[in-house]
């Protein structure tokens, strides 16, 4: 890729359009997350599949507005997307809970950064929701790397 790198983690390598605001990311191959679930009150994880990440990013902006723009896949299996380029300070992880709790999801084990909400029938969850994974900006906070997955919700008439 011939943009310039920004960051990276175990997830993605993160590349910046600096002239025009935005950001690449693009997951490592064969890579596309992980989703969590509470056994016994422990939590545990499972890796997600290329579906699963696609429904993250779509739940992601059903949630918050901010979610990356799926572009298309690599020839070694790394999905692409497109994401704004969001400038401002790191929040506090207090000031983040406020935010998701506003956002109409409550802390499922919030020392694991984990949360869920009910939504049209469907329970959503919001994972790795730590201080760094969020932008404070002039109009509020701003989610820049969640994992974000659902369940249908018990007691739907689909569940």
């Amino acid at each position: 890729m011939a943009l310039p790198k920004l960051d990276e983690g175990s997830e993605h390598i993160v590349y910046v359009d600096a002239p025009v605001g935005r950001v690449m990311k693009v997951t490592r191959p064969m890579t596309f997350g992980e989703s969590y679930y509470l056994e016994n009150s422990v939590v545990c994880q499972r890796n997600c599949s290329p579906m699963d990440y696609l429904q993250r990013l779509q739940h992601w902006d059903f949630l918050f507005t901010s979610a990356p723009v799926p572009l298309g896949v690599t020839s070694h299996g790394q999905i692409v997307s497109e994401q704004a380029y969001i400038t401002g300070n790191k929040p506090r992880q207090d000031a983040v809970d406020e935010f998701l709790t506003e956002s109409g999801l409550r802390a499922v084990k919030k020392n694991c950064w984990l949360w869920s909400g009910v939504f049209d029938g469907l329970e959503i969850w919001v994972g790795d929701a730590r201080d760094d994974n969020f932008v404070e900006t002039p109009n509020g906070i701003v989610p820049i790397d969640v994992r974000v997955w659902s369940f249908l919700h018990i007691g739907h008439p689909y569940a």
